[in-house]
């Protein structure tokens, strides 16, 4: 049986099988692109749950003076460190392992002008504590851009999926995988709906720069799981964390928020 699934290993992955240079450009347009800002000089950044490292390195490339990444699984670690290196180890850039449900961990962490952590609090096991830690350290004027699973109506039908994916073998997980990408993309009526999910595969690194599979394992693997609706994100935001909601902007599964600290 398998022993939990790993987003570091899957990363880990991710970085031999499909990271290019391409894969880092759609990364920083797309990160530039919705937080509204044509580059990020002068502006530091911290990356929580840095998974692969690939939107540290998009953030360097973009200009940012100062790259913090940080991650709690160690082969995420790893993934991004090989990233650093292949970026030329440059000193603004640190990576470190940690959690952010850490209060001792984050409050060695300097507040930086964006706080970015995608698809990542929803996965700690406590979302609301990992969204106060990690605003907590946005600058004044600072902004704060983050990705969440929403709350819908399948989601008890996904807690029972990601749960039975943990506990699967590696045989049952791949089974489980392809399955989910019938069940999903290919099992239709519709040969024009057909061709569009082709494509959609086929064109997926355009989406942040990332890899289909990666994507898959990720979303059947990512356990804990605690999706919120747009409403109580955005109250828990402005009201508890005392943030300005900029942008909402919904997704597949995730829904992209950003903040601002006046």
């Amino acid at each position: 049986m398998s022993k939990g699934f790993s987003f570091g290993r899957n990363w880990d992955r991710y970085i031999r099988e499909s990271f290019s240079e391409e894969r880092v450009e759609i990364s920083r347009q797309h990160l530039l692109e919705f937080l509204g800002l044509a580059g990020l000089e002068g502006r530091s950044f911290l990356d929580i749950g840095c998974g692969s490292g690939l939107h540290s390195l998009a953030a360097f490339r973009a200009g940012a003076s100062r790259v913090v990444s940080i991650d709690i699984d160690r082969f995420s670690v790893r993934a991004t460190l090989t990233i650093r290196e292949m970026a030329g180890s440059p000193p603004g850039w640190e990576v470190l392992e940690g959690s952010v449900l850490d209060p001792e961990f984050v409050s060695r962490l300097e507040p930086t002008g964006i706080v970015y952590s995608w698809g990542v609090l929803h996965h700690t096991g406590n979302l609301w504590s990992a969204v106060r830690n990690a605003a907590g350290r946005i600058l004044p004027g600072g902004l704060f851009y983050i990705a969440l699973y929403e709350k819908t109506s399948e989601s008890a039908y996904w807690t029972d999926v990601k749960r039975r994916y943990n506990a699967a073998s590696a045989l049952r997980r791949r089974l489980m995988e392809m399955r989910y990408v019938y069940r999903t993309f290919l099992r239709t009526k519709s040969p024009a709906y057909l061709l569009h999910n082709f494509r959609y595969i086929r064109d997926y690194r355009a989406l942040r720069g990332m890899a289909f599979w990666t994507d898959v394992r990720d979303w059947l693997g990512g356990w804990p799981y605690e999706p919120a609706t747009p409403e109580e994100v955005t109250g828990f935001c402005e009201k508890t964390l005392g943030l300005r909601t900029v942008k909402v902007k919904g997704g597949e599964a995730n829904v992209e928020y950003l903040f601002a600290r006046e």
